[in-house]
Order: structure tokens, then C-alpha cells, then sequence
């Protein structure tokens, strides 16, 4: 906990951000949320917010993260969960107690 104690505000507010969108689209990926009226709305109304966020917030971790350069700080897990929720929101069909669905590939 002293690690995030030593983190500026902007990197806590980043973070939270990072992690609120990872949770964001693994509960957008479960299809048992699908049927119901008040996620399908939360969603609709938060994808488009929802990649914005998530691309800046890898961008930022990944720059803050060049300038130190170490893989004790923040940064670099803050990028790391970064890119596996860009990983999770472009490939992933859908999460189950099954497994994991990629996206179909559609070529002829």
C-alpha cells in the first residue's frame, strides 16, 4: 500500500480509471448480462467513453512507464492491464464457465 500512497493524484485517478474499465468489459463479455435492460443501457451509453478511456489510460501508463523504466512501479502493471483490456475488447466474443469465445473469423 505505500506504493500507492507515493502515486500523484492524476496516477490514482488514471488508475482506478484503468481498472474501471477492465471490469467494464469483462462484464461486458459475460452473456448472461446481455438480457438484462439496465446493463444493456449502462453499456450503450459507456462503450464509446469506455475505448477512449482505456486507450489514453494505456498511452499514459506506457509514457509514464518509458520514463522509469522499471518493473517495481505502477506504470508498468497499469500499462500491462492496459493492453489486456484492448486484448479483451477486440478479440473476445464472449467469457463463460465454458471458456473463453474468440471473435469469429469472417473471411471467405
Amino acid at each position: 500500500m505505500k506504493v500507492y500512497n507515493r502515486l500523484n493524484d492524476w496516477d490514482k485517478i488514471v488508475a482506478t480509471a484503468t481498472i474501471l474499465c477492465f471490469i467494464f468489459w469483462v462484464l461486458a463479455k459475460i452473456p448472461i448480462l446481455w438480457d438484462f435492460v439496465l446493463f444493456g443501457v449502462i453499456y450503450e451509453l459507456g462503450v464509446l467513453i469506455s475505448v477512449v478511456v482505456t486507450v489514453l489510460c494505456t498511452v499514459y501508463f506506457f509514457i509514464k512507464w518509458v520514463n522509469v523504466l522499471t518493473l517495481k512501479k505502477i506504470y508498468l502493471y497499469g500499462f500491462l492491464l492496459g493492453v489486456i483490456t484492448l486484448l479483451i475488447m477486440r478479440l473476445v466474443y464472449s467469457i463463460t464457465l465454458d471458456g473463453i469465445t474468440w471473435m469469429p473469423n469472417y473471411k471467405n
